[in-house]
């Protein structure tokens, strides 16, 4: 999908670059929000711990780059005015947080070795799993319902990095991709020399993921669930 804007961009942009109102608008955001995520790891033996939640708070930048579909021939165009895809890049890394994890085993034949726990249930609570969103685009459609007043939806792209710290013998991937979706709404002012001033509100839905251990440890699974959020958005632009 991300490469379809893109590819629809570039084209109508060079289609329409004769004309004095291209359509184009590019700018810079900042925005502030906050981000929600539980996870958890899972044995195959049947010990299962229960989901813990984070939620992340963050303030970041980016930048965004629109067309709008007036180019489109006879009715279309006057429709195609109001409606602009666009490409947002946030260009700040977001810290998710840390989740901490004691894992559960039964002590046998002297192994682990703590003097008369044989038989017990022991907890290795040394384990714990950080996530960090080192990329977050979002490709997107707008609608201007009024001159002042516009709704949004889009598709993520989300990279997150994960650190593992615990035993030895446990491994997990640490780079993953996840994707979701993003609508939001928004109001915008213009000024004659066609710069731009909006303040957006944003809802963001990105699937989760399960992750094997790729070490000895193999009946583990750490699962992510899926990641919530909301953004306040204000974003500058110059039209052309």
């Amino acid at each position: 999908m991300k490469k379809i804007i893109l590819a629809a961009l570039m084209i109508s942009g060079i289609f329409t670059m004769v004309s004095a109102d291209i359509g184009l608008n590019i700018g810079v955001s900042a925005q502030i929000g906050s981000m929600e995520a539980s996870g958890k790891e899972v044995s195959s033996d049947g010990t299962t711990e229960t989901s813990k939640t984070r939620e992340a708070l963050f303030g970041t930048g980016g930048f965004f780059i629109e067309k709008d579909l007036a180019f489109l021939p006879g009715r279309l165009g006057t429709i195609g005015s109001r409606i602009h895809l666009g490409y947002d890049n946030t260009v700040n890394d977001l810290d998710l947080g840390t989740i901490n994890n004691a894992r559960a085993f039964t002590k046998v034949n002297g192994t682990p070795t703590i003097a008369g726990d044989i038989g017990k249930e022991i907890l290795d609570s040394n384990h714990s799993l950080n996530a960090k969103i080192t990329g977050f685009t979002t490709t997107y459609a707008t609608l201007n319902i009024t001159d002042w007043l516009y709704v949004k939806a889009g598709n993520v792209d989300v990279d997150i990095s994960t650190e593992f710290k615990g035993t030895t013998t446990s491994s997990y991937a640490n780079s993953h991709s996840l994707d979701g979706n993003m609508y939001g709404f928004g109001l915008q002012k213009t000024s004659d020399n066609g710069l731009f001033f909006r303040a957006e509100y944003n809802d963001y839905s990105i699937d989760g993921k399960s992750v094997v251990n790729a070490g000895a440890d193999s009946k583990f699974t750490a699962t992510l669930n899926d990641v919530d959020g909301t953004t306040g958005k204000i974003l500058i632009g110059k039209a052309f």
